[in-house]
C-alpha cells in the first residue's frame, strides 16, 4: 500500500513540473502561435488514473465541437454543432512551406476551398489482361483538385491540401461532410453534380 501511494505522488509531481515548463519555441511562426495556444492541463492535489476512454461514435457529444455553417457547393447551408475527429487537429500540407501543420480546430475560424483543376476525365480500361494498351469507352467522370485557406482566430492565413471530416450535429442526427484534396465522381456524372465543401465557418 506505500509502494502505490509513492508511485501516484511521484505521478502528480511530473504532472506539476510538465504543466509549469514554457512552450519551446520552434523556429516557424505558424506553429510557434500554436503552440503558444495549448493550455497545459491543470494541476491536481490528488493524482488520478485514467480510466479507458469509451468508445464513441462521431455524433456523439465532443466538447470540441463549436456551432457553425457548413456551405456546399450547390448553395445548401447547414447550420449545427461542427466538429472534427475527436482531439485529433486538421492536418493541412502547406505547398509554401513544403511541410505538414497540425491545426488545433478550436483554432480555426473558417475554411475555404480553391479549386486548383477540375475537368471531365476520359473513361478507359485495359484492352486485355497485361497488356499496356488502352481502350477508351466514349463515357467521361468529374474530377477536381481542391485546396482549402484556412483563417485562424487570430486572422493569419494558411492554404494547402487538407482530407479531413467534419461532423455536422444537429436535430437529433449528424452528417459527415469531408474537405477533400481530391475528388473523383461516377461515369455520367457532371462537375457540378460532384458537390464539395466550399467553405466552413465556425462561431467564435
Amino acid at each position: 500500500m506505500n509502494r502505490s501511494i509513492a508511485i501516484l505522488a511521484a505521478i502528480g509531481l511530473a504532472g506539476v513540473l510538465m504543466a509549469a515548463e514554457p512552450a519551446k519555441k520552434t523556429g516557424d511562426d505558424d506553429m510557434d502561435f500554436l503552440l503558444g495556444k495549448a493550455k497545459p492541463s491543470a494541476a491536481t492535489s490528488k493524482p488520478v488514473i485514467p480510466k479507458e476512454r469509451p468508445q464513441t461514435m462521431p455524433g456523439a457529444e465532443n466538447p470540441e465541437a463549436r456551432m457553425g455553417v457548413v456551405i456546399l457547393s450547390n448553395g445548401e447551408k447547414i447550420r449545427a454543432s461542427l466538429a472534427t475527429t475527436r482531439e485529433k487537429p486538421i492536418r493541412l500540407w502547406d505547398d509554401k512551406d513544403e511541410k505538414y501543420k497540425d491545426i488545433p480546430f478550436d483554432l480555426i475560424k473558417s475554411a475555404e476551398a480553391k479549386i486548383t483543376w477540375e475537368r471531365d476525365e476520359k473513361e478507359w480500361h485495359f484492352i486485355a489482361s497485361g497488356s499496356d494498351l488502352k481502350e477508351f469507352t466514349g463515357k467521361t467522370y468529374p474530377a477536381r483538385e481542391l485546396q482549402y485557406e484556412v483563417m485562424l482566430i487570430n486572422g493569419q492565413k494558411i492554404t494547402g491540401g487538407i482530407v479531413s471530416p467534419i461532423y455536422a450535429t444537429g436535430s437529433g442526427q449528424t452528417l459527415t461532410y469531408v474537405l477533400n484534396k481530391r475528388q473523383k465522381g461516377d461515369v455520367g456524372q457532371t462537375l457540378k453534380q460532384l458537390i464539395y465543401v466550399k467553405k466552413v465557418e465556425l462561431d467564435e
